[in-house]
């Protein structure tokens, strides 16, 4: 039993060597999405807090992805939410494909499926309130088929 926690000690400080690459970008922000569609203050404060952790080239990353396995989960996470929507890409989309992402995105805060319950646990200044999401959902809509 010794030999086999000593084991799993040693696995547990080996793997802390193997970290993910990390999702960030020289700009500040999703700059070309902001002037593109003309985000407001409020709107650019909700997508920073709730949305670009996973859908930008721009992670704020806490401290506890520093611990392994907890950095490899996150990094899977950033890549499949980014697979799907990417804020620093909608501007080089076709019109076509932008309104299907936005249409997509308002359906989401509708439906309450973004930002993710797991991600919320630890981000709770990501939570969305009524206002919040009408405030997304109105900016959205009112992109489509206008850009």
């Amino acid at each position: 039993m010794n030999k086999l926690i000593i084991l799993l000690i040693i696995l547990l400080a080996a793997i802390q060597f193997i970290r993910p690459a990390r999702n960030t970008s020289v700009q500040a922000v999703p700059q070309a999405f902001m002037d593109t569609f003309q985000v407001n203050e409020n709107v650019k404060k909700l997508l920073v807090t709730s949305c670009f952790d996973c859908h930008s080239n721009h992670t704020r990353y806490p401290w506890y992805t520093n611990i392994q396995p907890v950095g490899w989960l996150m990094a899977k996470h950033i890549r499949d939410g980014k697979a799907e929507l990417n804020f620093d890409e909608l501007a080089a989309l076709s019109p076509r494909r932008r309104n299907s992402k936005f249409r997509s995105i308002t359906e989401q805060i509708e439906k309450d499926e973004m930002p993710l319950k797991s991600y919320l646990i630890l981000h709770k200044d990501a939570r969305l309130s009524e206002e919040d999401k009408n405030t997304l959902i109105s900016f959205f809509q009112s992109k489509i088929n206008k850009n």
